[in-house]
């Protein structure tokens, strides 16, 4: 996974749980580095949008995580500083099923597309 070795990640054995982690540890799933492009160190956006929700990356939903990753990559591909004030305009945090995630806003908010691209190249 490319953990740097000062950050004493601990992986789990073929059998273990979540419930499994040795004290003091939190669980990060795969999931949220494989769908969720979460990384290691986090940015400073992300901190700060999970500092002003009051949210831990462990009570978060891995499908929110691409919500919140892809704002940071589109606003910083268009040469936009972004904030926790300009990510709450278009989302906001809601809770199902034990885990937080991010939605879409509607009503007030414009969409960004009505033709989405299919790809991106150059």
């Amino acid at each position: 996974m490319g953990f740097r070795s000062e950050w004493g990640a601990q992986f789990p054995t073929p059998n273990s749980t979540s419930s499994d982690a040795p004290l003091g540890y939190i669980v990060l799933y795969a999931a949220y580095f494989r769908e969720g492009n979460f990384r290691l160190p986090m940015t400073k956006f992300t901190d700060e949008v999970w500092t002003n929700y009051s949210l831990h990356i462990s009570q978060i939903n891995a499908l929110g995580l691409p919500r919140n990753t892809h704002f940071e990559f589109i606003c910083r591909a268009t040469h936009i500083e972004p904030t926790f004030e300009m990510f709450n305009v278009f989302y906001f945090v809601s809770y199902t099923g034990g885990f937080y995630s991010f939605n879409s806003r509607t009503g007030g908010v414009s969409p960004c597309s009505t033709n989405p691209p299919k790809s991106l190249h150059d």
